[in-house]
């Protein structure tokens, strides 16, 4: 009975109950689309986010580290993630691409490939989008040298087993997992500006640009068997925060001497990473407040409506022996069937614009939380006029009115 109220009410009100849920699907559609945005931006920051708040460096390597860079770059003298740690004041953490000396065997000879190494900070917290398989296990957990292949044209594929030549000795080096072609990896080189953030720390892998493919290993397993690696590409040295600027200055110009091409505080790289996670967030934050303010305006005029047209009716039921509470929860239940409605237009809105403009939303726990604070506080809101009439009069008032 009390649903069948609560539709009839939503009848005799269409046109207010129309434009409530018009703009309550407005809110919920731009509320899922900029939570999305700060997710999509954030899924490559926030596996290295304590490294990025931390005290410390960003360096770029043009070509493999090396201890004699300007000099005659022996083997020995190639420096690679913990190498770092004689030679710098006192680092905490070193995540970091390496190059690897490897040579990739068939029956025809060597094969042009670009192999990439991470040490067990890299492969423990970061993880690219693969095609199939697995990622790397760290050094202490495989049993084999395991590797990660991108698009080839070899004919490499999960499950298979390449000849590697690491040069004192050849390997067998299993393939565990295949990339997505385009997928991000860390390593690469980024165009730099004045507004540097974390997406330099990471590049797109795309086959046909590289026109070689690409393996990626563990550089801790491979150093176990005399690999030769070169700390490649971009790299994250945090400190405690003790350090001083003096030491980081001093470390820059060290690192420098051995080919670091750029470098960056840390500090400075997370404050443009905050600035470019909620760009959108700040864009979109006013007009998703108008539209709230509207809907709940909307809500509150529509059941304040509502109630008044139905006071009469609502008293009768009082006198027949209703409580006033059952009249307050019709108007409960009105607002809640229009909420209704309005997420599940909402849904459908996002899966049709989605669809159609290649447009990516990303459902999570923030997602439905969002969305449930915005429907709580729409339901809340339309019981206020309700509430107040029951709690300043009685049935006898209103039918003596």
């Amino acid at each position: 009975m009390l649903l069948k109220c609560a539709v009839k009410n939503i009848k005799r009100s269409k046109l207010m109950s129309v434009l409530t849920v018009c703009e309550m699907t407005c809110a919920v559609v731009i509320t899922l689309v900029m939570v999305s945005s700060v997710l999509i931006r954030s899924q490559y920051y926030t596996p290295f986010q304590d490294m990025f708040e931390s005290k410390g460096l960003y360096c770029e390597f043009s070509s493999a580290a090396n201890k004699d860079f300007y000099g005659e770059n022996k083997a020995e003298d190639f420096l690679a993630n913990d190498d770092f740690l004689q030679f710098l004041h006192s680092p905490e953490k070193i995540s970091a691409c390496n190059i690897v000396s490897c040579g990739v065997m068939t029956y025809k000879g060597l094969l042009a490939v670009n192999n990439f190494s991470y040490n067990d900070e890299v492969i423990r917290r970061f993880t690219p989008k693969l095609k199939s398989g697995r990622w790397l296990k760290e050094s202490t957990k495989a049993d084999c040298i395991e590797c990660v292949v991108s698009k080839n044209e070899y004919g490499w594929e999960n499950g298979s087993r390449v000849e590697i030549d690491l040069g004192e000795k050849k390997y067998t080096a299993l393939v565990v997992g295949v990339l997505e072609d385009r997928s991000k990896i860390v390593g690469g080189f980024a165009v730099h500006s004045s507004n540097d953030d974390f997406n330099i720390f990471f590049n797109p892998y795309d086959h046909e640009v590289e026109q070689e493919p690409l393996m990626i290993f563990s550089s801790q397993y491979l150093q176990k068997l005399g690999a030769v690696q070169g700390l490649f590409s971009g790299c994250l040295i945090t400190y405690p925060d003790s350090v001083s600027k003096e030491q980081l200055k001093a470390d820059q110009q060290m690192l420098a001497k051995f080919g670091c091409a750029y470098s960056m505080a840390l500090t400075d790289l997370d404050k443009n990473s905050k600035q470019y996670l909620y760009r959108h967030l700040y864009d979109m934050l006013p007009i998703i407040i108008v539209i709230l303010v509207l809907a709940f305006v909307s809500s509150l005029s529509s059941s304040a409506l509502t109630m008044r047209t139905r006071l009469k009716d609502y008293a009768v039921f009082c006198i027949c022996g209703m409580r006033w509470k059952h009249c307050v929860l019709i108007e409960l239940i009105r607002s809640a069937v229009l909420a209704a409605v309005s997420l599940v237009l909402s849904l459908a809105a996002v899966s049709v614009v989605s669809k159609q403009f290649s447009m990516s939303v990303v459902w999570s726990g923030i997602s439905f939380v969002s969305i449930a604070v915005i429907l709580l506080m729409f339901l809340l809101v339309s019981l206020a006029a309700p509430y107040y009439i029951s709690k300043t009069s009685t049935p006898k008032q209103l039918l003596g009115e």
